[in-house]
């Protein structure tokens, strides 16, 4: 599903940078952290849902909060251990959304200025996008230590756009929260495009994309 009810998703352009979040618009994270989740649960044989211990929230230091708390439930399993194959699990897990690969390297090889605006750990956003085979792609992968801000601050999508040497008006913004990665680029007239793929969220009214080959359909980097 495309949803073209504005001027811009109407009258497709060719920017000369995207902007992608990473977590769940690259690659299922939600989906990672429920597969870890699983193998957590049947290693503790501990009765209760690893699963809404809100596993899905940073800092860093929740998924250890979340495991011992899921395993104070009951059972007498070894937090660290718990904590410690989560997280090797999950990062196991980690892969990009189908067809992204395919629309970064069309992007790519059309001259487009890729970047990565993550609220996510630094760490964390290198190994992901190191599993994933993709850092190749990226001009620039911003995370929340590069300029002391994160998304929604309108700022760190000001710098980035200065980082690129490019104008509100020549990129595009991807993401899958509109109250992060859609609404706020929005302000500074960046075009904005939901990545409903990737979110449990209702659909952005204006522009938005049910799975990563309709993005080159908006930006008409796709030719019959």
């Amino acid at each position: 599903m495309i949803s073209p009810s504005n001027d811009l998703c109407m009258n497709r352009f060719w920017p000369r940078a995207v902007i992608f979040d990473m977590d769940n618009t690259l690659h299922d994270l939600r989906g990672a952290r429920f597969a870890a989740a699983d193998a957590v649960m049947a290693y503790c044989g501990v009765f209760g849902d690893l699963h809404f211990y809100s596993l899905n929230r940073n800092p860093p230091t929740l998924i250890e909060d979340a495991v011992s708390a899921y395993i104070a439930d009951g059972g007498s399993a070894d937090p660290e251990m718990c904590a410690w194959l989560y997280h090797t699990l999950e990062h196991t897990c980690i892969s990009p959304f189908e067809g992204i690969s395919d629309v970064l390297n069309t992007l790519n090889m059309s001259g487009v200025k890729l970047a990565i605006i993550s609220n996510a750990d630094p760490e964390d956003t290198k190994k992901r996008l190191n599993t994933m085979h993709l850092t190749s792609y990226f001009d620039a992968v911003v995370t929340p230590d590069t300029f002391g801000v994160k998304k929604p601050n309108p700022l760190v999508f000001i710098k980035t756009l200065d980082l690129l040497g490019v104008s509100a008006d020549e990129a595009v913004m991807i993401g899958d929260k509109k109250d992060r990665d859609v609404f706020p680029p929005r302000e500074l007239k960046i075009f904005a495009i939901h990545a409903l793929y990737g979110t449990m969220e209702k659909p952005d009214k204006e522009c938005t994309v049910s799975k990563p080959s309709d993005i080159l359909e908006v930006l008409a980097l796709t030719r019959d």
